[in-house]
């Protein structure tokens, strides 16, 4: 293999700008660039859907649709492009628990934190703040815990400090543990979730469609039954229709109901609902439902093989048998969604047929029979090839259309059991023996294939199951720890952590903590403490520092913060205009006993910024090349952005042509 070129410095990769690939010199993993392939990106692009005006119709344009499924090159778990990483995303709650997810839809679940305090301390936690490293699966938090009452052997009731902060660890070991194939498996499963959600909606949007298409012939067909029963009990449009295609003898009747209640202008509404519908059913089954389904059966695939490679699938909690079960019901669902498209099409033919036959004998039956223009239109009449066709639409569809027996389970006879009382879950394999013999068998008494519906539940339900057994399994390897318990008055409303490597690649890393003190005014405590491997993933403590010093001239410190690993900036009020001070970073007892290291960064006259707001807190891009602080007014609608690449040794108003400039919001 080629030189991989110069190493990648920490903030080129914190820029964004790591080319990873040159992080390490290593040859060529052909079964981990086979796993990368993306195939999805060879089936068609999926087709939009109709709008709902739902809070959840994200399926509806071709840019949502492009961006959920057809972003090329793009892992859906990772925000930075590559295929082998993933971003997790952390939220943390008062009572002392963290929520996992990994970008973008794949829960871990709650880490209680609290449980990792020393006893007297689990009374919950609020986390403060929050520090990673790129070469660390661990996260530093500070927690803020409250003291649980004790109660004395004499009874009486004894109450430590009411608050305190916490160093704690967050070790997301499964990062490490199941290496380039958490961000496939998590990839995986976000699309089969989004997948899974365009299915629902297609077969809600048929259902919807289904029941709105047939509302209007059910009533032509109710007022003609009535119209005919009331010479005879057993007459309905099925028999005089069938009477009238057979004999051509029309019923009075039918007559007078076809043309002068439906009429002409009744039938094109009639073949407008059911025709529309017939179509819009075989256009959304051929271009959405089928293509969808394709698409999971690839998703599901590659995790069948995943599963099948027992490191992995241990590692990834992934279950053989569970994946199995769902490509069972996905090769169902398959069948019925090709069965539903196989009846549409043919009912389509039929209805085509009836139509073209019904329109036909109302404009004969219009005419007076002995009528020229009536037996033109009988010498003309070119459908007796479709008489079959309309003799079967007549005898099944009209009175049943086979689409029902497809979407609408709560439409079917009662006492016919659910799908899951007549097909057993016991066997992966069970299920689609059952429905195979069923389908074979359709008149079986008591029972009934299932609908789409009742499938996809069936698959969410499978889904939901495999994928939190393999959430409880990275959940089990996420490890806490408490480190040391911060004693001195920190002020919980400023405070920063960083955390900072060695120079050596083996050394120990350092966490930086800012936080001015509460009881002195101009006054700001810096703390580091030492952490090293402990084998494996996990840290120990290796010895912790703290600082107190004082900012020159300094009457309160509003703000604080890191710019990276070697200094960090205090923004401060006095006597005079409001000032910005920077200070290295120290990690030795020398170097912090230096008071006189402070360097005045920048001014603000008059104690505002150049938008007339005053100062309030500082926000720091520390990224290489793009430094820069932004000073931030009380109510955020104010900022000033200083450049810290100035080679001035200060702070300079950025107004260069890449449009950093003095802005109010």
């Amino acid at each position: 293999m080629a030189d991989a070129g110069p190493n990648v410095i920490l903030d080129d990769l914190l820029g964004l700008k790591a080319d990873l690939g040159r992080l390490l010199k290593t040859s060529a993993d052909l079964p981990r660039e086979l796993a990368a392939i993306d195939v999805e990106s060879s089936l068609p692009k999926l087709a939009t859907l109709p709008a709902t005006g739902a809070d959840d119709d994200v399926f509806s344009t071709r840019n949502s649709i492009d961006a959920i499924f057809h972003t090329a090159n793009v892992s859906a778990s990772s925000a930075n492009g590559r295929a082998d990483a993933v971003d997790v995303l952390l939220e943390g709650f008062d009572d002392g628990s963290i929520h996992v997810r990994i970008f973008d839809s794949f829960e871990i679940g709650n880490i209680d934190l609290s449980r990792s305090l020393p006893q007297t301390f689990r009374g919950g936690g609020k986390i403060h703040c929050v520090a990673s490293h790129p070469f660390l699966s661990t996260y530093f938090l500070l927690v803020e815990a409250n003291a649980r009452e004790s109660t004395t052997r004499e009874g009486r009731e004894t109450t430590g400090q009411p608050e305190s902060f916490h160093l704690m660890t967050l070790d997301l070991s499964f990062i490490p543990l199941t290496s380039h194939t958490l961000p496939l498996v998590a990839t995986k499963a976000t699309q089969l979730e989004n997948l899974l959600r365009y299915l629902s909606q297609v077969e809600s949007q048929l259902v919807q469609e289904i029941k709105a298409a047939f509302d209007l012939p059910t009533r032509f067909l109710r007022n003609v039954n009535d119209a005919l029963a009331e010479h005879d009990d057993f007459a309905t449009f099925v028999s005089a229709a069938h009477h009238l295609v057979v004999t051509g003898d029309c019923d009075p009747r039918l007559k007078e109901w076809l043309v002068d209640e439906v009429g002409e202008r009744g039938l094109k509404r009639w073949e407008k609902a059911v025709g529309d519908c017939l179509d819009t059913v075989r256009r959304m089954m051929s271009e959405c439902f089928l293509p969808a389904l394709e698409r999971c059966q690839v998703v599901l695939s590659r995790l069948d093989g995943l599963s099948k490679f027992g490191p992995t699938a241990a590692r990834l909690g992934l279950d053989e048998k569970g994946i199995r079960a769902i490509r069972e019901t996905m090769d169902v669902l398959v069948i019925v969604s090709e069965d539903m498209l196989k009846d549409v099409c043919v009912e389509i033919k039929e209805f085509t047929s009836f139509m073209k036959w019904l329109k036909w004998e109302a404009e004969v039956e219009a005419r007076e029979e002995d009528s020229e223009r009536a037996e033109e239109l009988r010498e003309t009449w070119s459908g007796e090839n479709e008489l079959r066709s309309v003799l079967d639409y007549v005898g099944g569809a009209l009175q049943e259309s086979r689409l029902w027996k497809y979407v609408a389970s709560e439409l079917l006879p009662p006492g016919i059991p659910p799908t899951d009382k007549v097909m057993v879950d016991d066997d992966p394999a069970q299920f689609y023996t059952s429905f195979k013999q069923l389908r074979r068998s359709i008149v079986s008494k008591g029972k009934r294939l299932p609908t789409l519906g009742e499938l996809l539940s069936r698959v969410k339900r499978q889904s939901e199951s495999v994928f939190a057994q393999i959430a409880e399994t990275l959940r089990k390897s996420i490890l806490t720890a408490h480190l040391l318990e911060l004693s001195s008055p920190w002020d919980k409303g400023m405070m920063d952590i960083r955390v900072m490597p060695a120079e050596e690649s083996e050394g120990p890393y350092h966490v930086g903590i800012l936080s001015k003190v509460t009881e002195r005014a101009g006054v700001i405590f810096y703390s580091v403490v030492t952490v090293q491997p402990d084998g494996g993933t996990s840290l120990k403590m290796a010895g912790a520092s703290v600082w107190t010093w004082s900012v020159p001239e300094a009457e309160e410190i509003l703000d604080a913060q890191f710019v990276d690993d070697t200094q960090f900036l205090v923004l401060v009020t006095g006597p005079g205009p409001v000032r910005i001070y920077s200070r290295s970073t120290v990690t030795s007892e020398n170097e912090g006993r230096d008071e006189s290291v402070w360097q005045l960064r920048h001014v603000l006259e008059e104690g505002r910024t150049d938008t007339g707001t005053r100062p309030a807190r500082l926000e720091v891009n520390g990224r290489k090349g793009r430094r820069v602080v932004t000073v931030v007014d009380e109510a955020g609608t104010g900022y000033e952005v200083l450049d810290l690449e100035s080679d001035t040794g200060g702070l300079e108003t950025r107004e260069d042509e890449t449009g950093d400039e003095v802005m109010t919001g």
